[in-house]
Parts: structure tokens; C-alpha cells; sequence
């Protein structure tokens, strides 16, 4: 497989040497050194080729995008600068851009843009989910739910959207929806862990202690990196039901990953209290 990629890459180079105009030659190329893991060189022969067409707009967009893919958000948004403000797809990825650089409200504004555009359907369902998702961060969670719903219409069987909808009526105080909607969330995808997670905080809200147990012991069992926070998830959970032991254990569990961490630290201590006065 790879000698193939070897002789592909010496066709494309002859190509550019013979035909330097050709854009396909270059983007074939990039594409290759891209998957070779080559991201230098890709980016290199993109650049060859806007400096022999810099006013080319459809290869322009081409390589904001590819600069995006490897997260080089501040190269790709000063190329996107360069593009047509008019340009609803311009707006989107400029939107996308903002939102992974954790700058929401900069995000907010160019979905809005994009979304009154006449693109395709799904991506202007996709806009409304990156809406809802920061509408929540915002803390704006009646107009959270409201693109929510507006992106339900494309996303009704993804299991993210259901995620966002428990998060939404979970910080609403509508505990009984959000059990719903993260139940649906985890039909869908029933390894996704962060669903449990929430499906266990649900349960702890609507004082079901032994299914918040279950949800956030899957959700560890799921888990690769865990953390401190996670063991006190499950401690509280066993501390509310009764089982006082197991809360110790998981207290002190989170404690060595943790040692200072102040919730685990009181949380031990509030438990062997109730311990010595049984």
C-alpha cells in the first residue's frame, strides 16, 4: 500500500512540474501527504499553488478548510478574512472556527448569519445544533432549547442532540424531561460515556439513588481517563442511598487520585460521621 502511495505521489509531482496550473494535481497531492500524516508538505503544496493563483476562490476555500481540519484555526481565519463576507459557507466555517476556539458569542454571531442563507438543509440544521450547544454555554437555555429544536428536524436519531436537551431541562429544573431525553440519548448510542454521567446527576435530582449508582458506574466502567470528580459522582450517590461503606471507599478512591481535592476530603469526613453515629 504504501510503495502505491509512493508511485502516486511521484505521478502528482510530475503533473505540477509539466501542468503547474492544474489545481487537481496539487489538492491530490496535499491529500496524500495529508494522509501520511505529512501535514507540513500538504500545506506546502497548497501554498505553491495560491501563489501561482491567488485569486482563486474556490481553492482559497479549499485550504481554509484543510488548515481548519488540522486545527490551525488562526491561519484559517485570516484566510477566510480574505474570502466574500457575502459567502453564507464563509460565515458557517468562520462560525465553526470561533466556537473551537472556545469564543462563543463571536460564534453566535456568524451562525446567525449563516442560518437566513438558502445552503442546504443539513447544514443549516447543523448551525442550529452549534446554536444550541451555545446558547447552553452562554447560560441562554430558553433560546438554547428553542435551536434545539429547530435542528431536531435533521438530528432526530443523534444521540448528541439528546445530550444537549437533558443538559438544557436539567439546568432548567425540568428533571423528568431531561430523564427522557438522555434515556433516548443512550438508546441510540448506549456506549457514549458523558451520557451516563448525566444520566446519573439526573437520577441523583430525582432522588433515584440506585439508578444514579448504576448510570455512574457505567460511565466509569466506560471511562478512560477518570478522575477524582468521577468517583464522587458515584460516593454521592451511595452516600444518599444509605450505603455508607461503598461512599467511604469511593471517597477515598477519589481522594489518591486527587489529594486535595476539597469535595472528596468533605465528603469522607460528613461519612464517617454519619458512620460513627450508627
Amino acid at each position: 500500500m504504501q510503495g502505491k502511495f509512493l508511485h502516486a505521489i511521484q505521478i502528482y509531482q510530475v503533473l505540477i512540474e509539466e501542468y503547474p496550473d492544474q489545481t487537481e494535481s496539487y489538492i491530490n497531492l496535499a491529500d496524500i501527504y495529508h494522509e501520511f500524516g505529512l501535514k507540513e508538505s500538504a500545506q506546502k503544496i497548497l501554498g505553491l499553488i495560491l501563489e501561482r493563483q491567488p485569486n482563486n476562490y474556490e481553492l482559497s476555500l479549499y485550504f481554509a478548510q484543510f488548515l481548519m481540519q488540522n486545527k490551525e484555526w488562526s491561519k484559517a481565519l485570516k484566510k477566510l478574512s480574505s474570502l466574500s463576507s457575502e459567502d453564507p459557507f464563509v460565515a458557517y466555517l468562520t462560525g465553526y472556527n470561533y466556537y473551537m476556539q472556545n469564543k462563543p458569542e463571536t460564534a453566535k454571531l456568524y451562525f446567525l448569519r449563516f442560518i437566513i442563507s438558502d445552503e442546504e438543509p443539513e447544514l443549516i440544521h447543523e448551525a442550529y445544533l452549534y446554536l444550541a450547544k451555545i446558547e447552553f454555554e452562554l447560560e441562554h437555555y430558553k433560546s438554547a432549547l428553542k435551536y434545539a429544536k429547530k435542528a431536531e428536524i435533521m438530528y432526530d436519531d443523534f444521540w448528541e442532540l439528546y445530550l444537549i436537551y437533558a443538559k438544557i431541562y436539567y439546568n432548567m429544573q425540568m428533571y423528568t424531561h431531561s430523564s427522557e431525553s438522555i434515556l433516548e440519548g443512550i438508546r441510540l448510542n448506549p456506549n457514549e460515556t458523558q451520557l451516563y454521567k448525566w444520566a446519573g446527576k439526573i437520577n441523583l435530582k430525582l432522588n433515584n439513588f440506585i439508578e444514579a449508582k448504576k448510570y455512574f458506574e457505567i460511565h466509569i466502567d466506560l471511562k478512560e481517563n477518570i478522575t477524582s470528580d468521577d468517583y464522587i459522582y458515584l460516593a454521592d450517590a451511595c452516600l444518599n442511598s444509605g450505603e455508607l461503606k461503598e461512599a467511604l471507599s469511593f471517597f477515598d478512591t477519589a481522594i489518591k487520585i486527587e489529594p486535595g481535592n476539597n469535595s472528596a476530603i468533605q465528603g469522607k469526613e460528613k461519612t464517617n460521621n454519619l458512620i460513627k453515629k450508627q
